[in-house]
């Protein structure tokens, strides 16, 4: 089961909710896809890279909002 299974360590396993669980109920384009994933698992894996990280995808998202939006949220 996919849903079930992680590759490549356990960090998201040790949480209640996975972060594709956040993804599809808050129906999320993949730069805040990545800045949850990140924010979720940053102390159980990789720290202050992981938060860095988050903020990367957050500055592409701010920098490049209307476009973001016009694609993944205006319906």
């Amino acid at each position: 089961n996919v849903w079930e299974k992680q590759i490549g360590g356990d960090h998201y396993k040790k949480t209640d909710i996975e972060p594709w669980d956040v993804f599809l109920d808050w129906q999320l384009d993949p730069w805040l896809c990545n800045v949850i994933k990140y924010l979720q698992r940053h102390h159980r894996k990789n720290g202050k890279q992981d938060l860095e990280k988050a903020l990367h995808y957050l500055e592409f998202a701010i920098k490049n909002y209307e476009e973001v939006v016009d694609k993944y949220y205006k319906k």
